[in-house]
């Protein structure tokens, strides 16, 4: 349960960076239409804002299989104890 808690709160913090980087994104990405020849910072910005985003994505799994995992425990303690019946 342990687990679970701190991959919910971890989660929870890069939800709200990916938000934040996202937006960072755009801006980044729109400055790199309008002036393409120097544009290596707004480059360096669009990285991190995609690992951002990535790390949140593989976070977001890593969580869901410890949900899955202790639902499971859940409905097997409550099925062998009969408290269902």
């Amino acid at each position: 349960m342990k687990r679970l808690r701190l991959a919910a709160t971890i989660t929870a913090i890069l939800g709200l960076l990916s938000v934040g980087s996202i937006v960072f994104l755009f801006f980044a990405l729109s400055d790199i239409a309008d002036n393409p020849a120097n544009s290596q910072t707004e480059w360096y910005i669009a990285g991190v804002c995609l690992l951002i985003i990535s790390v949140f994505t593989i976070s977001v799994f890593i969580t869901l299989g410890y949900l899955l995992k202790t639902s499971d425990r859940l409905i097997n303690l409550t099925t062998d104890t009969g408290i269902n019946k």
